[in-house]
């Protein structure tokens, strides 16, 4: 692929016309011995992908709709065509064309046709009750007792193109890429950026003894050139380039031109925010969708999140409990309010490291790294019946559909960060999710292989147990979660060994009863066989009635920002903000609900 000279042969590449895109055009009427105002450090930082450097450049491409436009690409049909996917009765995803209609996210699908009587409807794909594999079936909305939603289509695509976007990018220097959710993805575009300035500018690369000098100024006169790209004014701003614009135009254009290929190889179109940090590129990518980018210049980072963004609650990272703690303290949840506040009340409000944290992020001032490693705790997999499961065999088949999920997911994450779980369990619910639980978990031997034949066999060790204990028929939840991943080992131990060998101070396969009355819990502390804790995780796929914020549980009284889960759906039932992972099976879990207290 042609554009992986972005680092080595750039200019033929990035060129528009016979001037350069970045029309660098050198002029001898610049101020002899003029200096910038950031130094040979910056620079130096920069190819070191260095949060610190005010040169560095962070993107992120967010897909524009990406499950409708997965839809629209597979049935062949034009993208000014309305579509919507649906599951069951409710719309969770709408291309724009639709939305042009008025339709929003949870619509019905009765008024989905009468605001936009030429739509498309697209039910999601399914897994089937005795089947183990996922399809787009026809006579769908037949069998929400038998069939659980499938994400799996969409997970295949977006692999293919974050697959594709790596490929787009230069060998070397090795490119920072982090999947961010289904249909997001950060580029740490620094290193490359620092190589391109070095070729175009090679008085850049003449690097004193004294890196706190300041760099030249550019040397050119000519404005920069940003094709089509929403730039974010400056107010005040020195007509005069200077190095972090130039770094900005550079990642502009490769942004650019990788969703241009991405158009013409996919078919689908992208959004792109291009700025110093995660928080502001996420929120760049959001604003002019679909189909556009914007740049955020640092100078502009201000006022961009109080004049055009200016909701708090919009924020990575303040849109679930810290958020509405500052909205609670202060009393707005407006950025240009909570810029006026100085820190000593925010920390006196919100303690010492979380008020300096907003403090700084209502700025635009964040500083998290990008990385290819997943930060994931937990993959379940589960299904509410309408009716209830009455027997042992019939959970057999839902075993093998759970079973067949992880692996898909498994796979998903491998190809991006070689993991393996250490850990799977099993949630029986009799009476639903509020009702009485029944878990089980065991300790997955080091080096054994994990595929789906191995993640159904423990499953059904696991039910047995539940079953071995008393009454557990009808069940009304179901559910399986992998969970403790660890880097992946050689895989030599048998299945086998799962069951057989314990450790001389303990059972390895343990577990834990819970008969709680309908409270939840975010975490369960349940001793394994060598007698340590393990926090296992819950399903994470729950309703927002429960007293208990599962959530809030999850996250770190610091506020680590990695762990924290900033790519959400919120629920249309519930208002629930729900992980994407989770999406199709919290819908499932409402059209339970709706049918059984429907008596249907």
């Amino acid at each position: 692929m042609a554009l992986v000279a972005f680092g080595l042969r750039v200019v033929p590449l990035l060129v528009r016309t016979a001037v350069s895109e970045y029309t660098w055009a050198r002029s001898g009427d610049s101020v002899k011995g003029s200096v910038s105002q950031y130094t040979y450090r910056d620079l130096d930082e920069l190819k070191k992908f260095s949060p610190r450097s005010p040169l560095r450049i962070i993107a992120l491409i967010d897909f524009d709709a990406f499950y409708a436009q997965c839809e629209v690409v597979r049935l062949r049909l034009q993208p000014s065509t309305p579509l919507a996917v649906q599951q069951w009765n409710a719309i969770i995803a709408l291309n724009y064309p639709a939305r042009e209609s008025g339709l929003k996210r949870g619509a019905s699908i009765e008024e989905a046709r009468r605001l936009c009587p030429e739509i498309v409807l697209q039910h999601v794909a399914t897994w089937r009750e005795g089947e183990t594999t996922w399809a787009y079936r026809p006579d769908v909305t037949k069998h929400m007792a038998t069939d659980k939603s499938a994400l799996d289509p969409y997970r295949l695509q977006s692999r293919k193109c974050f697959e594709f976007i790596r490929s787009l990018l230069a060998d070397e220097p090795v490119q920072r890429v982090e999947k961010a959710s289904i249909d997001e993805v950060f580029l740490d575009l620094s290193a490359q950026v620092h190589q391109i300035m070095l070729r175009q500018f090679p008085e850049l690369a003449e690097q004193p003894d004294d890196l706190e000098q300041y760099l030249p100024s550019p040397n050119f006169s000519s404005l920069l050139d940003w094709a089509e790209d929403y730039v974010v004014d400056v107010e005040n701003a020195d007509p005069r380039p200077d190095w972090d614009d130039i770094a900005l135009n550079i990642g502009a254009g490769i942004v650019r031109r990788i969703r241009a290929e991405v158009l013409i190889h996919f078919g689908y179109t992208c959004s792109a925010g291009i700025s110093r940090n995660k928080v502001v590129a996420k929120l760049g990518a959001g604003f002019k969708k679909p189909n556009q980018q914007t740049v955020i210049p640092t100078q502009a980072t201000c006022s961009f999140l109080a004049k055009h963004i200016v909701k708090l609650t919009k924020i990575r990272g303040l849109g679930g409990k810290l958020g509405q703690q500052v909205i609670a303290s202060f009393g707005s949840d407006r950025v240009d309010d909570i810029l006026r506040i100085p820190i000593e009340d925010l920390k006196a409000k919100l303690g010492k490291e979380s008020g300096c944290w907003v403090y700084d992020v209502v700025r635009g001032r964040e500083w998290s790294v990008v990385t290819s490693r997943l930060v994931v705790q937990s993959m379940p997999s589960a299904k509410t019946f309408v009716p209830s499961v009455g027997s042992f065999e019939q959970a057999m088949k839902w075993l093998r559909i759970f079973a067949a999920d992880l692996m898909g997911r498994l796979t998903e994450l491998q190809s991006e960060y070689p993991r393996q779980p250490t850990v799977v369990a099993l949630h029986h619910h009799i009476n639903g999710r509020f009702g009485p639980t029944r878990s089980k978990q065991a300790t997955i031997p080091s080096g054994s292989r994990v595929d789906e034949m191995a993640i159904f066999a423990w499953s059904k060790a696991l039910l047995r147990q539940v079953c071995d204990e008393g009454v557990a028929w009808p069940c009304a939840s179901l559910s399986i979660s992998i969970s403790g991943f660890q880097p992946l080992v050689s895989q030599n131990h048998r299945i086998t060994s799962f069951f057989t060998t314990e450790p001389a101070n303990g059972k390895r396969l343990s577990d834990a009863c819970e008969e709680d009355e309908g409270k939840q819990q975010g975490l369960k502390r349940i001793c394994t066989g060598a007698g340590h804790e393990t926090a296992l995780e819950e399903m994470n796929s729950t309703c927002a009635s429960s007293k208990t914020d599962r959530m809030g549980s999850l996250r770190n009284k610091s506020h680590d920002l990695q762990a924290e889960s900033m790519f959400s759906y919120d629920c249309p039932k519930c208002s629930q903000s729900i992980q994407a992972t989770q999406v199709l099976e919290h819908l499932d879990w409402h059209t339970a609900l709706e049918m059984q207290e429907s008596g249907e």
